[in-house]
């Protein structure tokens, strides 16, 4: 057990010193494909597309509660919230074992999912510089979006943002391994991102569903990824619950995928690639 735990620090420390390095490597690849990383950023704009849908079906009046300015900030967030929770390993993940070309990358000292982790991270302030103009322009056009949280809302959404990236990011590795086994495996993540679409609360605000609907979708790990932080920065559900549900997606999806990950080496290895 300890020699466990002795292995287990050393790995820590060791991706810890190269964190530094392993993040400029990474930073400087979406330098060099910026232009494909900007296209990457802005296929994720959809919110903006349901804004403009939902504003003018409220422009005779509320929509289940919801006004223009409702609408408005939570479209607003809900494209923060995507910008900064999205990665896109479950297409690498896939390309790489289908390929082959993970063979060479298991040959590295850091974990290949980790470095993925590190790239996605380094994305982060292409994201911002992409977001913040059309944020800017949203709160040109309609001002009454602003809003200044309580501290205590800051902190829980902050929280609550942390556990959607880590979830989400969990999810698309889980899809990603299933080509371990599969050829097609990505009809299963074009499945699951159908239905993610519409229980997270990415097309429209699940408070708009029937109230038993609305129960059902915030327990299920779609909700999870997205709508969660959405409905704490705003004031729309519970903070407790739902930080407690992530919590708990976020333990499933991570044991999942820690046991895909060794079964799917064992069987990527077995078959000689």
């Amino acid at each position: 057990m300890r020699a466990l735990q002795a292995d287990g620090w050393s790995r820590l420390t060791h991706v810890a010193r190269a964190w530094p390095t392993i993040q400029q490597i990474a930073f400087s690849g979406m330098v060099a494909y910026r232009a494909e990383m900007i296209i990457w950023v802005l296929s994720a704009t959809l919110p903006l597309v349901m804004l403009s849908l939902w504003n003018s079906a409220a422009s005779g009046g509320p929509v289940g509660g919801y006004d223009q300015v409702d609408f408005a900030r939570y479209f607003a967030v809900n494209l923060i919230v995507r910008q900064l929770t999205g990665s896109w390993i479950v297409w690498e993940l896939n390309w790489n074992i289908r390929k082959g070309e993970l063979s060479p990358r298991l040959l590295r000292p850091m974990h290949p999912l980790v470095f993925n982790l590190c790239e996605t991270l380094a994305a982060l302030p292409f994201r911002a510089g992409i977001l913040f103009p059309l944020v800017g322009a949203l709160a040109a056009w309609r001002p009454e979006l602003l809003f200044m949280p309580s501290g205590e809302a800051l902190a829980a959404f902050s929280l609550s943002l942390l556990l959607s990236f880590v979830l989400a990011w969990l999810i698309q590795a889980i899809f990603g391994m299933l080509a371990f086994w599969f050829d097609q495996s990505m009809g299963f993540w074009s499945a699951w991102f159908a239905l993610w679409s519409l229980a997270a609360g990415y097309f429209v605000p699940l408070d708009l569903f029937p109230e038993g609907w609305v129960d059902f979708f915030r327990c299920l790990p779609f909700y999870a990824t997205l709508g969660a932080p959405i409905d704490i920065l705003l004031g729309r559900s519970a903070v407790g619950a739902n930080l407690a549900f992530q919590a708990g997606w976020t333990l499933v999806a991570g044991g999942l995928a820690t046991a895909m990950w060794r079964a799917g080496i064992r069987r990527y290895g077995a078959v000689g690639a």
